[in-house]
């Protein structure tokens, strides 16, 4: 193709061609930073409302924690005000068992007995059941002790089983009897 046209022509036609460039390039970067900009935006919201939505769920398993660790304190501080409430009764209630030791020690006992084994339980009502098991080398020193045991004005229901009762020597015993708190044992 043969290009007639003048050169003054020819610069303002490519001066035009460089301006469209220009604007139709301009245009495109434009609507690509639009777009940009767009896509990073929905980016952002993306990202924020998945913030939330896992600051949310943190709070909520927060509180849940907070609930559960508050159950738990509740649990551990109810469970110690029973013993504590435990420990007050007993001590309100309590019993001098070294004063009924002494009680029982002070009961004259014949030569040829010997007492081996002792219990002491705190009965209702402010009485001690007290269960002891011994020998005797004779049934008459095991007929001695159950006078001495019934002329002490502390015991109580005294009982001996009656196996106590079948050998006239050697005899195994076994008694049980009440001794009741006074309020001069404090």
């Amino acid at each position: 193709m043969i290009n007639l046209l003048p050169p003054e022509e020819k610069q303002k036609l490519f001066l035009e061609k460089k301006r469209k460039l220009a604007v139709i390039l301009g245009i495109i970067a434009l609507v690509f930073l639009a777009c940009l900009t767009l896509v990073l935006l929905s980016i952002k919201f993306y990202i924020l409302a998945e913030t939330d939505y896992q600051k949310n769920i943190l709070k909520q398993i927060q509180q849940e924690n907070q609930i559960t660790d508050l159950e738990n304190y509740n649990n551990i501080i109810q469970k110690y005000n029973k013993i504590l409430d435990q420990i007050s009764s007993f001590y309100k209630e309590e019993i001098y068992f070294n004063q009924v030791l002494k009680d029982i020690s002070d009961i004259p006992n014949p030569k040829g007995l010997r007492l081996t084994n002792f219990s002491l339980n705190r009965g209702q009502n402010r009485k001690i059941k007290v269960n002891v098991s011994g020998a005797s080398s004779t049934r008459d020193d095991l007929i001695l002790f159950k006078k001495n045991i019934e002329d002490d004005k502390k015991i109580k229901n005294p009982y001996f089983s009656p196996e106590s009762w079948i050998n006239p020597k050697n005899v195994n015993f076994s008694l049980s009897f009440e001794i009741y708190k006074d309020e001069e044992q404090k």
